[in-house]
């Protein structure tokens, strides 16, 4: 190879080794960025709160009951009470009662024909009132629904022979309905007709609540174990202890657990699969790298076997000017 053949193909040696070095460079740099990426996704991860699951005595609660001979009262709320001598809480207790109520309901679509001078509702037929039969049923709808069609009938005509209420059986109840409600319903002349209200008397299980002061007594591990009440100051009431679980909170708690774990689980994949993605690419960078540093041994060694032609060109070229 001449003189100016090997310096050529040095310059070209040196460019390519530049190049590669600049494209080392260059790798380095993008996974430097991958690993900056990675981390972030780390701290992502790391960030994340792992749902725990509920417990059953978050939602339980010590419940105490007693009997006053008479009804099982559930003592709640039992609020501490300052300066005075006799009593030391202000308790609420309470028990559930069978009472005999006028309860409302709401009919849509009634479907109320006049026929032959009969009210017919929803293929039904009423029946004038009755007081002897229908009497109880009516005056307590009367008291518990004041404001309504059938106690301003009830009452216009002092409790007896009203020509303005019905009734009809439907689903084992006896139904009450007054007469301008029904011609109200026919007088819509729509399909469906207009909601009507209907009343029916029934015992419903009520709950009774009481709220007054009481002295109650605890015994050695803190638990309440007699209750002296307000209104029977001398009777000592035992106090019964259970404990009670608010299963409806707990199954809320434990839907909301389900829903936060799928919902981590599914960040963590989210985040797991990116950590992968990053992982492949700086994978392929380290390989190409690796790629760029064996070209650069390669440079390096056919660079010094160049220079060594330059250099025996060099000198002899010199040893033919020196002779």
């Amino acid at each position: 190879m001449g003189m100016a053949a090997s310096q050529a193909r040095y310059l070209g040696l040196t460019a390519r080794k530049t190049n590669t070095e600049y494209e080392g460079q260059q790798i380095n740099q993008q996974r430097t960025a991958l690993a900056n990426q990675s981390a972030g996704l780390f701290n992502q991860l790391m960030s994340l709160n792992v749902p725990t699951p509920p417990s059953t005595e978050q939602f339980t609660t010590v419940q105490y009951t007693f009997s006053d001979g008479f009804n099982t009262e559930t003592m709640t709320n039992p609020v501490p009470l300052a300066g005075d001598a006799n009593y030391n809480y202000t308790v609420t207790h309470s028990h559930t009662e069978s009472l005999y109520k006028g309860i409302n309901q709401v009919k849509t679509n009634p479907q109320v024909a006049l026929t032959s001078g009969e009210y017919w509702i929803n293929n039904l037929k009423t029946t004038p009132y009755v007081a002897a039969t229908d009497g109880a049923a009516v005056a307590q709808i009367a008291t518990d629904n004041p404001t309504s069609g059938v106690a301003a009938a009830y009452k216009s005509t002092g409790g007896h022979t009203p020509a303005e209420l019905y009734s009809y059986q439907s689903g084992g109840k006896t139904y009450y309905v007054c007469q301008a409600d029904m011609a109200a319903s026919i007088a819509s002349g729509t399909t469906p007709q207009t909601a009507m209200n209907l009343y029916y008397a029934a015992n419903i299980d009520t709950p009774i609540s009481t709220t007054e002061k009481a002295y109650i007594q605890s015994d050695s591990t803190g638990r309440m174990s007699s209750i002296n009440l307000e209104s029977t100051p001398n009777t000592e009431f035992p106090l019964n202890t259970t404990s009670a679980t608010d299963q409806n909170a707990y199954n809320d708690a434990m839907n909301k657990y389900t829903y936060d774990t799928n919902n981590y689980q599914k960040q963590v994949e989210d985040i797991n699969a990116k950590t992968a993605v990053i992982q492949q690419e700086d994978r392929t960078l380290e390989l190409h790298l690796k790629q760029l540093d064996t070209e650069q041994s390669a440079l390096s060694t056919e660079m010094d076997a160049v220079k060594k032609v330059i250099d025996k060109n060099i000198e002899s070229t010199f040893k033919t000017f020196s002779s």
